[in-house]
């Protein structure tokens, strides 16, 4: 017989997804609820939920103790109301509780991070199956660990197994509606005063100061915990590889490096730790060592599980990032190889296909060769998956004629879709096909695309040259949310008008929310408008106050192609700002080697002139 047992506050959104991923396995569901007072209870007992009240007391092994204590089932399956289980992992999970000689799983947590799940994922092991009635309880505020009450239980009765729970908790709109950061720094805290020099509390202190990017926090804590380091601890890979994060964030390179070659030291099977260190490498430019260091991950395979936390470091990822670098260094056969495997070892890893396409184009290889070769990577599908996939691909090679034809075969499978809508509208922007392009944006229902549809369709009046009927379009956007790009847009469309125009902001540090916004619009504009239009909305760059625009310019214009161009900006912004990175620099060095012919036969400058803008 199996228990579920959980803790809930507040996870109406969430619950019903998490309890129908173990309905079919468990045999009782414990809820213990912490206070809500959204639906939660209701949903819970909707699956026939036993649900129990307790009292918050900041003690999360309190709470989960407490549920403990009703379970009557021979094994008690631990779940958070944003975990789901692997469907494909369900009879694994059956059959672990025919071990005798086990009492406690560790099993494999996925947690998905930025704003979707996807490949976006750092891995953890985490308590999840115990035998119950064996004295095993929690321990620890937060981040609770697994005790036994009798001194005498064996460590060897705990094991780790590769069965897999998608964790959604740590998705970035997640985190912000539950303010889950300040809560556990708040109770971590609180621990820390009675016992300052707890290395756990320290390095699960130091976590949530990374998830809030505070790294020079994060490494203050680390260090705390490193001075108190003992390998054999449960967290110790996590602290090294953190460490190493939170230096690299830093720019702290040779220490980062140096505590890499430590961890590997104490963890010589650690091929996350391997990683990291190719990855510096790679940053820096170091091919050589990059791809031997690569190379050692692929023959390291995957770590064990208690020092896994970049998914596929010892495989794919592997794979992937050594395609980079052999396309970087002229390589294409190399990159192309590497990318097939990447894609093997991982199907639904299609990043690759992007590296694929361009390879192909440089090699002089005919649009329906590569057409048919991307198409080949995908199974039988039924649904929309490969199309969507293709038409990113062929946005980012700007063929969006093709990128069209993927999204109209999407459409037929997922037909008054917002995003096929909005995606379709975008590419029929970029032909020039305005029309055709706001009755798309038009047709996007109210959602997630709906606004910026919005924007897009007075964005085609104004490049029709239809100025009044864009001003009006905008004035009805006066409800939305987004006031940065009603002011952007609105501000584009004044200058195009011939209006003097006030400063969008003249606050250097909030004048870099606009940045983005405007370069958005000037790619846009730089392919789908008439030459002078371009030259224009230059002026948007004069109107804000940010040492970083003739640095982006330069790279749009690298990117389309317009290398003069690029050169010029690239020049200007060194000298007006002394402003020039690492991706500049790989830019400046390719305009250099270009063959002249290219260099002056840039018919399509689109009559964008670099005195446009004054940015000083």
């Amino acid at each position: 017989m199996l228990s579920l047992c959980m803790i809930v506050k507040n996870e109406e959104k969430t619950l019903a997804r998490c309890l129908e991923s173990v309905n079919d396995i468990v045999d009782e569901m414990i809820i213990v609820d912490t206070g809500s007072t959204d639906s939660t209870v209701a949903v819970a007992r909707s699956y026939g939920a036993k649900v129990l009240f307790y009292k918050w007391d900041d003690s999360f092994s309190a709470a989960r103790n407490y549920s403990l204590k009703h379970a009557t089932g021979d094994w008690i399956l631990i779940m958070d109301a944003d975990d789901e289980l692997e469907q494909s992992d369900k009879p694994k999970l059956l059959e672990l509780m025919t071990n005798k000689n086990v009492d406690v799983y560790l099993l494999q947590t996925l947690n998905y991070v930025g704003n979707k799940p996807g490949l976006d994922v750092v891995c953890n092991l985490n308590v999840r199956l115990i035998r119950n009635c064996r004295g095993y309880r929690f321990e620890g505020e937060i981040h609770e660990q697994i005790t036994n009450e009798n001194p005498d239980f064996s460590k060897g009765r705990i094991r780790s197994e590769r069965v897999k729970f998608h964790h959604h908790g740590y998705l970035h709109q997640n985190v912000i509606e539950k303010n889950k950061r300040s809560r556990n720094i708040r109770i971590l805290q609180k621990v820390l005063e009675d016992n300052p020099d707890d290395a756990f509390t320290l390095f699960n202190v130091g976590n949530e100061f990374t998830a809030l990017d505070n790294h020079i926090k994060a490494l203050e804590y680390y260090g705390r915990a490193y001075s108190n380091f003992h390998p054999d601890t449960g967290y110790g890979p996590r602290l090294f590889f953190r460490m190493a994060l939170s230096m690299n964030a830093l720019g702290l390179y040779e220490e980062e490096l140096k505590i890499i070659n430590e961890g590997l030291e104490y963890y010589p099977d650690f091929t996350d730790l391997e990683y990291l260190k190719a990855s510096l490498f790679h940053h820096q430019d170091k091919f050589t060592l990059a791809i031997r260091a690569y190379k050692k991950c692929l023959s390291m395979g995957e770590p064990p599980l208690y020092q896994s936390f970049i998914l596929g470091a010892g495989n794919f990822r592997a794979h992937h990032a050594l395609s980079e670098i052999y396309f970087e260094l002229g390589d294409y056969n190399a990159s192309y190889n590497h990318c097939v495997e990447a894609i093997r070892m991982n199907p639904d890893f299609t990043l690759p296909l992007n590296r694929i396409a361009q390879v192909l184009d440089k090699k002089g290889v005919k649009m329906d060769v590569i057409k048919s070769k991307l198409e080949n990577f995908f199974e039988a599908i039924p649904d929309r998956t490969p199309f969507i996939t293709l038409e990113r691909v062929f946005s980012g090679l700007k063929r969006h004629d093709i990128a069209l034809e993927y999204l109209l075969r999407a459409e037929k499978t997922d037909r008054d879709s917002a995003d096929i809508l909005y995606r379709k509208g975008m590419c029929l922007l970029y032909l020039k096909e305005f029309d055709r392009a706001v009755e798309c944006f038009d047709s996007v229902k109210p959602g997630e695309f709906y606004e910026m549809a919005r924007f897009r369709i007075a964005l085609c009046e104004a490049l029709k040259g239809n100025m009044y009927k864009a001003s009006q379009l905008l004035e009805k956007t006066n409800e939305y949310k987004d006031d940065d790009t009603r002011t952007v847009y609105k501000t584009f469309v004044e200058i195009l008008e011939g209006k003097k125009c006030e400063p969008i902001n003249s606050n250097r540090e909030e004048s870099g929310r606009f940045v983005n916004i405007i370069f958005d619009l000037l790619s846009i504009v730089l392919t789908a408008g008439p030459p002078e239009t371009f030259e224009k909305s230059l002026q948007l760059l004069n109107l804000i106050e940010n040492d970083e625009v003739l640095l982006r310019l330069a790279k749009l214009y690298y990117s389309n192609g317009y290398y003069s161009l690029a050169y010029q900006e690239f020049m200007r912004s060194i000298k007006m700002f002394g402003k020039i990175d690492r991706e500049g620099i790989k830019m400046l060095n390719k305009i250099f080697i270009l063959p002249r012919r290219i260099m002056v036969s840039e018919v399509k400058d689109n009559g964008a002139n670099n005195n446009s803008t004054s940015c000083g």
